[in-house]
């Protein structure tokens, strides 16, 4: 069994934090101690460990990206970590990634909190990402520790949040001018897919609506989640708009994913995507398009939005208790082939 710290530190009869100044060549050791340490450490053949010593000895400041409550492999929050690490590489810091599932009801000071933030200094400042409630927020403010948060994947309690250490996207207005493309495209009969019971869904429904109400059209959506698989939901809502019969000549599908169900559903109808209904998806994820080639949909930069999430971040370290505005990115809606022109029947004289 290897020699431990503790054990050197009792042979020479010193303070562990002696053994450490020592081994780390920090000065303030009284000669006489440095030399009963280092003769321990030889007599009891004590190899320290490379990492810790390495990681004592840096003065690198260490930003946490905290995941929470989502999959691991996602694919956008992957780009977003990606982007964050890049980033921070260039600027010299050191980025520690934890990943981290909660409830929402539980109370701030009930919560198992990541072991980052169990241990006074591992993290220097945080990136709360994944789907983020308004408990663990509390949490991490009454630790007095500098974070930066993923603004659209937040679900705010009664009391919103000051429009400060946020960094997210515009979906309420990539969402509608989604729809005001597909208006003037001609199309009328417009339908909105996605569970607003999720914030960013609803922030998308909202943006579809507006542009619809600003047109002089009503707003139509399947609106409840019918599947927590996001292909399973676009399908079944689909079949639901068919089945009883609404008219659609165009959908806009909160999610790429929602868009392929949607499409899978109309294909098996015998309906044909452009030619009898447009469809749009949200998000450009790089799988959508093996799955629906041409999707048209909104994009999301997820490089833009890893850099301005460390960038704050950064900027939180080097001006500590500043609290920075709020970062909200555009979006680029992306035409390709799943949405044309509405072609109507000539009226009869």
């Amino acid at each position: 069994m290897a020699t431990t710290i503790k054990e050197v530190a009792k042979r020479a009869k010193v303070a562990m934090g002696t053994v450490s100044r020592v081994i780390n060549d920090q000065p303030g050791v009284d000669p006489k101690l440095r030399e009963r340490v280092e003769r321990s450490i030889k007599e009891l053949n004590y190899r320290p460990n490379a990492r810790a010593r390495s990681f004592a000895q840096s003065s690198t400041s260490v930003i946490s990206f905290i995941q929470s409550n989502r999959h691991l492999i996602h694919p956008f929050h992957v780009g977003v970590l990606h982007s964050v690490e890049e980033y921070c590489a260039e600027a010299g810091y050191l980025v520690l990634f934890t990943s981290y599932n909660y409830s929402r009801e539980t109370p701030p000071a009930d919560l198992q909190l990541p072991k980052v933030l169990q241990s006074h200094g591992v993290a220097d400042c945080l990136i709360l990402a994944g789907m983020n409630y308004e408990n663990f927020v509390q949490a991490v403010e009454d630790l007095n520790v500098p974070f930066v948060l993923l603004k659209n994947t937040y679900t705010a309690g009664e009391r919103p949040r000051p429009p400060v250490d946020m960094v997210g996207w515009d979906d309420f207005g990539g969402s509608a001018e989604a729809t005001r493309y597909l208006i003037e495209l001609g199309h009328r009969d417009i339908w909105y897919i996605g569970n607003t019971s999720f914030v960013w869904y609803n922030a998308r429904f909202e943006g579809y609506s507006q542009a619809m109400r600003e047109a002089g059209l009503e707003p139509r959506g399947q609106t409840i989640g019918l599947s927590d698989n996001l292909y399973a939901n676009g399908y079944a809502c689909m079949e639901i708009i068919l089945d009883h019969g609404y008219p659609v000549t165009a959908v806009l599908a909160g999610y790429d994913d929602i868009a392929y169900g949607a499409w899978d559903s109309l294909a098996k109808r015998g309906l044909n995507v452009p030619r009898d209904v447009s469809v749009v998806g949200y998000h450009d994820e790089d799988q959508a398009q093996f799955k629906v080639p041409g999707l048209t949909t909104e994009r999301v930069d997820k490089v833009s939005v890893g850099r301005r999430l460390a960038r704050m971040a950064i900027e939180k370290l080097r001006s500590p208790g500043k609290r920075l505005p709020e970062v909200v990115l555009p979006m680029t809606l992306v035409r390709r082939g799943t949405t044309r022109m509405l072609v109507r029947e000539p009226s009869v004289l």
